[in-house]
């Protein structure tokens, strides 16, 4: 499923990312394959915002659009550390 199209507050494991521009940034960030995301906000234009090992990601709609999730139920997300 694309992660454009997961319900917000559900968590997720990164299948593939299919966006080349940017994409050893997003590995930076933390948004890899089998990374576990939980999306936290939908904004105006269809951009998303995830919560990735308690730190937060934009990512604007084309881009979401290309990422694909699977459920991983059972999967605690990791703690931010303060």
């Amino acid at each position: 499923m694309k992660l454009s199209s997961w319900p917000a507050n559900q968590q997720a494991r990164v299948v593939s990312l299919g966006i080349e521009s940017g994409r050893l940034r997003a590995r930076e960030l933390g948004l890899r394959p089998g990374a576990i995301i939980r999306v936290t906000q939908r904004t105006l234009f269809g951009g998303t915002v995830l919560d990735i090992d308690g730190g937060r990601l934009a990512l604007d709609r084309a881009a979401a659009a290309r990422i694909h999730v699977e459920p991983c139920d059972g999967v605690p997300m990791p703690k931010a550390i303060s």
